[in-house]
């Protein structure tokens, strides 16, 4: 029996995994959080087996910190992170955490069944990582330096503030700038960042 902690501000999909998965016979509930920030202390009073997180929830602690938190007090219990955005740093972040596994919210039921259990018995599952984002006319891709940049304009970062993030000057921050907006037709970043946005690419504050 896998008794399993699970984590999803979103309360209409927290029920329905609740609902879906405590109908399983080999798994068992024995929690819901609507934040990942008392994650860790769930788990020292529930004691799960697995903890099924969302990276992006409404309290202060992502569920990337939150899975590093857990697993740096209880390296036995398994973490297996959720998205509904194909940012594609997550799956590196999530590694990172010390996540046990990742998978994308709008898999299926099945799919997160068979999920977790190759997650008890030891086999972390991953997705393959997209690096080629198009954006724009010509949907050319994003290099993985210029997503950064693009991340830091999400989080309110000046052209400086970028370049010291990054250890880069300011010119080649302006060079990596215009060659997105050469790439992709946009007159200015923020259209460019508004579009990442939407697409689910740039994830801002997590």
């Amino acid at each position: 029996m896998v008794k399993l902690l699970i984590v999803d501000d979103q309360k209409i999909l927290l029920d329905a995994l609740t609902n879906a998965l405590g109908k399983e016979k080999d798994i068992e509930i024995v929690g819901s959080l609507t934040v990942a920030d008392v994650a860790d202390v769930a788990c020292t009073r529930l004691r799960p087996d697995l903890v099924l997180m969302d990276i992006c929830t409404e309290g202060k602690v992502s569920g990337i910190f939150a899975t590093e938190r857990i697993k740096h007090k209880y390296s036995y219990i398994k973490v297996m992170l959720m998205t509904g955005f194909p940012e594609m740093s997550f799956i590196q972040r999530a590694k990172d955490a010390g996540a046990d596994s990742f998978i994308y919210k709008n898999s299926s039921m099945a799919d997160f069944v068979k999920c977790i259990h190759a997650t008890m018995a030891g086999h972390g599952t991953f997705p393959e990582v997209d690096t080629h984002h198009g954006f724009g006319d010509g949907e050319c891709p994003l290099t993985p330096r210029e997503l950064e940049i693009l991340r830091l304009f999400c989080t309110n970062h000046s052209r400086k503030e970028m370049a010291e993030a990054l250890n880069i000057t300011t010119s080649t921050i302006n060079y990596h700038i215009n060659n997105m907006l050469a790439k992709t037709g946009y007159k200015n970043l923020m259209s460019l960042a508004m579009e990442a946005t939407d697409k689910g690419y740039i994830k801002a504050g997590v």
